[in-house]
């Protein structure tokens, strides 16, 4: 079974592209499993789809063989773990790490301009 990655619509989840790109880039084959967004309520048909495979019911996930990924972070070390020649982390201890630190900035830094631009 190959790996799907549920994303909402590209243009308005840039948490969306995040994994999206990670994968086109390094050339690993996976499905597109688009959920419109409809509505972010508790009940809409968007949570609905997405909880049958996250309990966040958010965007992105990744699912391997029935396994979900619900974070990009996380999605991304999966990723290097399953795929090592890819590379998608550096060899270097400390170039890793410090790829490690601007990514872990990236994904929860910048709250005010993320409170300012949401999407």
């Amino acid at each position: 079974m190959a790996l799907q990655l549920y994303v909402g619509n590209k243009n308005y989840s840039s948490w969306s592209m995040r994994p999206w790109v990670l994968l086109k880039q390094a050339g690993i084959p996976f499905d597109e499993v688009m959920i419109r967004f409809d509505s972010f309520d508790v009940d809409s048909v968007f949570k609905q789809r997405l909880r049958a495979v996250s309990p966040l019911g958010k965007v992105p996930v990744l699912v391997d063989d029935g396994f979900a990924i619900w974070d990009t972070l996380a999605i991304a070390e999966y990723l290097a773990e399953h795929f090592p020649e890819k590379q998608l982390w550096p060899a270097d201890a400390r170039a890793r790490a410090r790829a490690r630190s601007v990514c872990a900035e990236m994904h929860s830094g910048f709250s005010a301009l993320r409170n300012h631009c949401p999407m």
